[in-house]
């Protein structure tokens, strides 16, 4: 026998078998046979055994993609959140320096407008540039 063996005929030997009246060359059938279907079973077991490791990595993966994926998602939202902050304090930077323009633009004219309006002369310990400059001119 060269090919699997049918059924019918696997169950004529065992049953021929059993009951002790099988002839020599149903015997070397027989053998073939059995012989044939531990080969298919030994193959059966070696692929499912090879299924189980493929599955087994295939799991292990699965579970490092949803790591990464996990962490891919951290990162973005910290990304995200830093550039939110990033936004925030440059928004704050910015109004900072235009506060600060403001007040020196302001102060030089204001500074200059309450000194003549005080008094027109410069004056000594008067806190205002124009007073400061000509009194540090006259006692130098």
């Amino acid at each position: 026998m060269t090919t699997q063996p049918e059924p019918d005929r696997l169950h004529h030997l065992l049953d021929r078998l059993r009951r002790g009246v099988l002839l020599e060359a149903e015997a070397a059938q027989l053998a073939t046979a059995v012989t044939m279907l531990l080969a298919r079973l030994a193959d059966q077991d070696g692929a499912a055994d090879i299924a189980v490791r493929a599955i087994r990595l295939m799991n292990e993966a699965g579970v490092q993609r949803d790591a990464a994926e996990a962490r891919v998602r951290e990162l973005e939202a910290a990304d995200h959140i830093a550039n939110l902050i990033l936004g925030v304090r440059d928004e704050h930077v910015a109004a900072l320096e235009q506060r600060v323009a403001e007040l020196t633009a302001g102060q030089c004219t204001h500074a200059l407008a309450v000194c003549e309006q005080h008094h027109h002369q410069p004056v000594a310990g008067c806190p205002y540039p124009r007073c400061k400059a000509a009194a540090a001119r006259t006692t130098a």
